[in-house]
């Protein structure tokens, strides 16, 4: 499977936030008009409505319920007997069908998976936002731990599903969280003089003091929307708070790694859970490097 493919995440690189600033003053435009301008910039949803087509078979589409009263889309295919589930949390420029494509290699094994939708997003009602977001995952965490029954339930998460990740974390006590080319919090990728113009937070390295899950965090060191240097500083944080857990570095990789070495790092990690603490030997591609967050 090759890199997964999506919109650029929110980066003042990426859209020009100065620019933005600059129409504000120099054009008279409200801040009204600067906040929308932000807001489809940190949530560019894909119109498209959520399909099963051309998709593994199996797929199939399905609708959870929001607790403010929210009917979403999402997709999802059941695990084989024994497998574990993945409920995954895309990115700000992605989609529950580019999920299916981006892990099919684990979905060819016999994963479950539960792709998450989100509001304003493939056709689904509402308008993104932070706290919206997390009204979101609170459904689809519900629907896919029903889904898993016995089961194992692993919600991964990137770069923006990273911040809805961690919030779900807060409000849960999930089995594992892992995380891919996610920020420290939402406004260390805005300057200073931008953020008044953003509402909303995602403090992912303050959550993590909080988690009482195993984390393991993956990032790659050519990502030119996330820095590296964030998912090390999570790592890090990580680290000083003891969790359980382990930061996964891939050499090479940009902003969503290939989806067969995801499928092997998460394979690794099942293989960590399954032994419920002990040594387990896992193959990981050459340009993987792992590093416990406690010896």
């Amino acid at each position: 499977m090759g890199v997964v493919k999506q919109k650029k995440a929110f980066s003042p690189a990426r859209i020009g936030l100065a620019a933005i600033l600059a129409i504000v003053v120099l054009s008279g435009l409200t801040a009204g008009s600067a906040l929308a301008f932000v807001h489809d910039q940190t949530y560019p949803a894909p119109h498209a409505p959520v399909s099963a087509e051309a998709l593994a078979p199996g797929v199939v589409v399905i609708t959870v319920k929001t607790a403010d009263g929210l009917t979403l889309k999402g997709l999802e295919i059941a695990p084989k007997p024994g497998m574990p589930t993945l409920l995954v949390f895309h990115g700000n420029g992605s989609s529950a069908m580019t999920t299916m494509r981006w892990l099919a290699p684990l979905v060819a094994e016999g994963y479950g998976l539960v792709a998450a939708e989100y509001r304003e997003y493939s056709a689904n009602p509402g308008r993104a936002s932070e706290k919206g977001l997390a009204a979101d995952a609170d459904a689809f965490y519900a629907h896919a731990r029903a889904l898993a029954g016995s089961g194992r339930l692993i919600v991964v998460a990137h770069s923006l599903g990273g911040g809805v990740a961690f919030g779900l974390a807060r409000r849960q006590t999930l089995e594992c969280l892992i995380t891919i080319d996610t920020f420290t919090r939402f406004l260390d990728m805005v300057p200073a003089y931008g953020r008044p113009f953003v509402s909303d937070r995602y403090d992912n390295e303050a959550a993590i003091a909080g988690l009482d899950e195993p984390l393991y965090i993956i990032h790659g060191t050519a990502d030119d929307v996330v820095p590296f240097a964030q998912g090390q500083e999570l790592a890090r944080a990580a680290q000083q708070a003891h969790k359980t857990g382990a930061f996964f570095t891939i050499t090479g990789a940009g902003h969503g790694p290939d989806g067969d070495t995801l499928a092997m790092i998460i394979r690794a990690i099942v293989a960590k859970l399954e032994s419920h603490g002990g040594t387990v030997k896992v193959t990981l591609p050459r340009n993987v490097t792992v590093m416990p967050f406690a010896a």
